[in-house]
């Protein structure tokens, strides 16, 4: 984006939110329906989402939200606003190695003609169900012997899934080989993923705390539930292990997030497999073990902290790789498996200036893979970096993800306004232009015009203002 002349500063440079609009009331709805705790922390999407949904449907947002609450407003929208949707190919990549070298060889061998299931819930937008589905194809394990679902809360998800098409931050760790052989370009800003591994997914719409174990009648051997606990308190928590308890075979294996390592111990037992943490349900037999057999590979249960990454082990070699895929593409070989570093030290000081100068310079040449990750990497020393929080929106907006763009720099000026975030005022300007550049993009103006005419109160002469239409009597500013 283009800044302007620096503006005097300002002490709010943020639309007023409809008062109470994140109240008990509705922080119990959200709850209720998608198991997502809100706080006052991470409030910020939920306003934007309330002030999206209520333009869409011509209401003031009071008016919405009474409707919304008592029901006489469909709720999918906005559960579809406030989940959380970024991904990326292939985030769980040592899980996914452990699971497609060994995990699945073992149980079609101990199970002649028997497919394993596999559950990627949430999903997102496919990115994981897909990430397993390549992995198979290059290790060439048919699509009759692996059964994948793909699940998510989000209908809108659930149906861009379907539609394979991706921006290139979802393939932001994709090995550049892989990504020639399964994405084709589709326009300036897009991939689309090899339409022939479409059918190998099964999508459903997904509520893991309502409708999941009636819509899945049938037990998974592997879950993969990775970055959805961290939005839960700790009783919503208990009961969606319950539930993923329920929907596992009782020798299968969970996988979450590292983060997510201090599930109650008493629903699963964690367990380490050739370098692979996982979890169990209670009595699981160990890894590679049979009734007559031995083990065949290191298993060992894993500490009972996430402090640490589990050292790395040989994977044994791969199945024989594919000689053509759907693109008649040339013989495939198994992705380098990336050397585990030791645990880097916090970014403190220079050297987190120097990792957001050096996100900035990717930004500027247009290397947004790299940039997203730099300033992720300063967000994981500063969670509240406000440059680092503006340069990721930035790069997100960029590549078209827009509403994770919005949700960053809605976040960002809330946070601003309520003195906890000191943001200088040219950057703030800058967070509210993205705003108002995203939601006039996306069709909403009246909302747009409220933060357009908060950059004109600080920078009349910014470039953005050219989207500004008079101002009207009864015109309101957001």
């Amino acid at each position: 984006m283009s800044r302007g002349p620096r503006p005097p500063p300002a002490v709010d440079a943020r639309p007023e939110s409809p008062a109470g609009c994140v109240a008990e009331p509705l922080r119990d709805w959200i709850r209720t329906r998608t198991g997502i705790s809100i706080t006052d922390q991470n409030q910020a999407p939920v306003e934007l989402a309330v002030r999206i949904e209520a333009e869409r449907h011509g209401l003031d947002p009071a008016r919405y939200l009474q409707r919304l609450l008592s029901g006489g407003l469909p709720p999918q929208a906005f559960i579809d606003a406030v989940a959380t949707n970024e991904s990326y190919f292939f985030r769980a990549l040592e899980q996914m190695r452990v699971v497609v070298t060994r995990l699945i060889p073992e149980r079609l061998a101990r199970r002649p003609g028997q497919p394993v299931r596999i559950l990627s819930l949430p999903c997102a937008r496919g990115e994981e169900p897909f990430s397993l589905a390549i992995l198979c194809e290059e290790h060439r394990i048919p699509p009759q012997s692996v059964q994948l679902v793909g699940g998510d809360i989000s209908a809108t998800c659930v149906a861009d899934a379907g539609r394979g098409l991706y921006s290139p931050l979802a393939l932001r760790r994709t090995d550049p080989e892989l990504a020639r052989r399964w994405f084709t370009p589709a326009g300036s800003r897009a991939w689309q993923l090899e339409p022939a591994l479409l059918p190998r997914v099964e999508l459903r719409r997904l509520n893991l705390l309502a409708d999941a174990e009636v819509v899945l009648a049938r037990r998974f051997d592997i879950v993969f539930c990775e970055n959805l606990l961290i939005y839960f308190d700790a009783e919503t928590t208990v009961d969606a292990l319950a539930v993923l308890g329920r929907l596992l075979v009782p020798d299968g294996w969970l996988f979450v997030d590292h983060a997510e390592w201090n599930i109650p111990r008493g629903a699963f037992r964690m367990q380490e497999f050739d370098g692979c943490v996982g979890f169990r349900p209670p009595g699981a037999p160990a890894a590679g073990t049979s009734a007559s057999g031995p083990r065949t590979g290191r298993v060992a249960d894993a500490p009972s902290r996430g402090a640490s990454t589990p050292s790395p082990t040989r994977i044994p070699a791969p199945l024989p790789t594919r000689a053509s895929g759907p693109a008649a593409s040339p013989v495939s070989r198994p992705l380098p498996r990336p050397a585990r570093a030791a645990p880097a030290a916090p970014l403190r000081g220079s050297a987190l200036t120097t990792h957001l100068a050096q996100a900035q310079v990717h930004y500027r040449a247009k290397r947004f893979a790299e940039a997203l990750s730099a300033f992720d990497a300063v967000l994981t020393a500063d969670p509240g970096h406000p440059l680092a929080r503006l340069g990721k929106a930035r790069v997100l907006a960029d590549c078209g993800e827009d509403f994770e763009a919005l949700e960053i720099a809605e976040s960002l000026l809330h946070g601003a306004a309520a003195g906890g975030l000191k943001l200088a005022p040219a950057d703030q300007v800058e967070a509210l232009v993205l705003m108002g550049l995203l939601l006039h993009k996306k069709g909403l103006k009246d909302l747009a015009q409220g933060y357009l005419r908060e950059v004109k109160r600080h920078d009349p002469h910014h470039p953005s203002l050219g989207l500004l239409r008079p101002h009207r009597p009864g015109d309101a500013d957001a």
